[in-house]
């Protein structure tokens, strides 16, 4: 039997708003109204910890962690279908221990749950009220009589295995419940949001007067995960941004906040233990009002923080082993907000297009895309061009799972791609170097459109425009650019380089090296250039060719490069069959690029140089550190990484 008795009004807003009222119409009977056999098990079995929603004296919702005493699982019993009894542990700082003493001042002391099985992405979810409580220090021995429960969606949980934490001291490093209008975030806490790939979201309803006996008010609790930094703050150091990803679109929680504009969030780092709590106002916003906050994200949550808590190595679980998380295939790429980039957006009916002109294979797997735009672009050199491919590949309809191809369930077919190619002034070429990637919506077409045209029409490599492939330009973004005095030609230098390029990472240096050589090869630049990739052999003649494209010109560049290239033992430069230009100066490292290296740059390093780092992220992650290692302020380091 239905837990509840029909949507209730928050819940019919929103979803009336993203156009789902007609296909989630009868969709709230899968809400049960106890505990389904399975799920009793679940919580019983299962779970070393359960996030649950409760709300202060002033009705803020706040996030807590219910676990036992020493992160062992068992802590929870279930002696009948609709009761659940906990025998927990809290820590200073958590919001549960203040919350629970309101049990004798409300009539119906309200609280919810998310179970999730973090090694086997299982996850339910459960709401009631507390009616037995018995609360000494930190000991907590309640009952909750559940009056809802759901199977919960398990897409964006990033798979954990996790052991018990004994030796622990849980610290309070903030507690600051109750924020001033001047007040900020700190800057470590902003960080912190910014690692998490992991959030468990509060909400409440409270139901008007005309609305209790049917619709009666209650809590919520959810999880929310993605790649780390999927969940942004807004410049004003206060405002939360949450995504909220395509789901089994039933919408309770964004339906609570519609009514009651009230949440909270709760960060854990599996690591450390360290966990982040924070409530405050909340507002959903969805089309163009959310594209404007967050480009290319239709709907999200706006957490206006006023109080937050930080306590330190309180998880009584962490990380087993050291063993990376293994990612949600089904978890989006991470999207900047609009406020966070150098981004410059074509409105929708106003987008150029871009066709494709031209195809260079350097291999079966890498190969160069030109495009012409029309309009004119202006492009700095190292930025990207996003382009809108559902001209190309249709309109992406909705499925709740894709076992087979999880990454279509968020593939708005909008893709962001440095621009390999270079123009000084505003151009309407502009080039795409890619890699092909195995699942590729776009790139597995792209790649096999120009497989077959060399083998059966060569010519329209040369000239592709008689195919009529087009897409849309949605925008241009990028803030990993050259130094302003290097973009502007006018502009005297006598400045050195270095850039660190890990695979097709090195893409936005071949459209500055363009740049450099067109317009400041008078100038006595300096370039180190560390290259690691597994195909030497394809990626040196691309940088080779663009450095000596200005060797027809009437005067000889005076840029300099040192290039030393780290690749596999099993692939060697055939040095015999390249033509290194006079300029460039050649090491090769038949080995991957390790701190060592690196470190050996130390005293080099601590000169006058512009530092630019891109690559995927084990690569950016590696090179980041020990260039921190070696002394270099991690505000110096200009970055660029591979967000999926």
């Amino acid at each position: 039997m239905s837990g509840v008795a029909g949507w209730h009004p928050g819940e019919r807003i929103i979803q009336k708003k993203l156009g789902l009222t007609d296909q989630v119409t009868l969709s709230y009977t899968m809400i049960h109204g106890d505990l389904p056999p399975e799920h009793a098990e679940f919580y019983e079995t299962c779970l070393p910890f359960i996030p649950i929603t409760t709300l202060d004296e002033s009705g803020r919702p706040w996030g807590s962690i219910l676990t036992g005493k020493n992160g062992e699982k068992r802590f929870a019993r279930t002696p009948h279908y609709n009761r659940l009894e906990v025998k927990a542990r809290t820590w200073d700082g958590d919001p549960l221990g203040d919350n629970l003493r309101l049990f004798d001042k409300v009539e119906n002391l309200m609280m919810a749950g998310i179970g999730v099985e973090f090694e086997t992405r299982r996850r339910n979810k459960f709401a009631g009220v507390v009616s037995k409580l018995n609360q000494s220090g930190y000991d907590i021995d309640m009952e909750l009589l559940v009056n809802q429960a759901i199977g919960n969606c398990p897409k964006y949980i990033n798979v954990r295995e996790l052991e018990p934490r004994t030796q622990r001291k849980p610290t309070v490093i903030h507690d600051r419940r109750s924020l001033l209008l001047e007040d900020r975030l700190p800057e470590a806490i902003v960080d912190f949001i910014l690692s998490c790939d992991t959030v468990f979201i509060g909400s409440s309803y409270v139901a008007a007067p005309e609305d209790r006996e049917k619709y009666p008010s209650h809590v919520g609790m959810n999880h929310r995960g993605g790649l780390p930094g999927f969940v942004r703050v807004r410049k004003d150091r206060r405002t939360v941004v949450l995504p909220d990803f395509s789901g089994n679109r039933l919408m309770t929680t964004l339906g609570n906040i519609e009514t009651t504009p009230l949440a909270s969030l709760t960060f854990v780092d599996f690591d450390s233990g360290d966990i982040l709590y924070i409530t405050g106002s909340a507002e959903n916003v969805t089309g163009s009002a959310a594209h404007d906050i967050m480009p290319f994200q239709g709907t999200l949550t706006l957490i206006h923080t006023t109080g937050f808590v930080f306590v330190h190595d309180a998880l009584p679980v962490r990380t087993k082993g050291d063993a990376p998380p293994g990612r949600s295939p089904y978890s989006p790429p991470i999207r900047l907000l609009a406020e966070e980039s150098s981004i410059s957006l074509f409105d929708g009916d106003e987008r150029p297009e871009a066709t494709l002109s031209k195809i260079k294979l350097h291999d079966p797997h890498i190969a160069t895309f030109t495009w012409t735009a029309s309009k004119d672009l202006q492009i700095l050199p190292g930025q990207a061009i996003i382009l809108d491919c559902s001209p190309f590949l249709g309109t992406r309809k909705y499925q709740h799972m894709s076992p087979l191809a999880p990454t279509s369930v968020n593939d708005d077919f909008i893709r962001t791609w440095t621009v390999s190619s270079s123009s000084s002034e505003p151009t309407r070429t502009f080039s795409i170097t890619l890699r092909y990637k195995p699942g590729g919506a776009l790139t597995s077409i792209l790649f096999n459109i120009a497989q077959k045209i060399a083998e059966v029409r060569p010519e329209l490599l040369d000239d592709a425009t008689p195919l009529n492939m087009t897409m849309k330009i949605a925008g241009i973004t990028g803030e990993f650019i050259l130094p302003e005095s290097l973009s502007l030609p006018s502009v005297p230098v006598n400045r050195e380089l270095v850039w660190f390029g890990g695979g097709i990472g090195l893409t936005p240096f071949l459209s500055m090296l363009e740049f450099l050589q067109t317009k400041r090869k008078d100038e006595d630049l300096r370039i180190h250039f560390i290259l690691s990739t597994r195909e030497p052999n394809i990626l040196l003649p691309i940088v080779f060719n663009i450095y000596a494209g200005n060797e027809r010109s009437n005067t000889e560049s005076k840029i300099r490069i040192t290039l030393d290239v780290f690749h596999s033992e099993s692939d060697p430069v055939n040095v015999n069959d390249l033509t290194v230009p006079t300029g460039i100066t050649l090491h090769q490292h038949p080995k991957r690029l390790e701190a060592d290296y690196i470190q050996s740059m130390k005293e080099d390093l601590a000169k006058d140089k512009k530092l630019y780092v891109c690559g995927p992220a084990g690569y950016t992650e590696l090179v980041l550190g020990e260039l921190v290692k070696a002394g270099v302020r991690s505000d110096e380091i200009h970055k660029e990484g591979f967000f999926y």
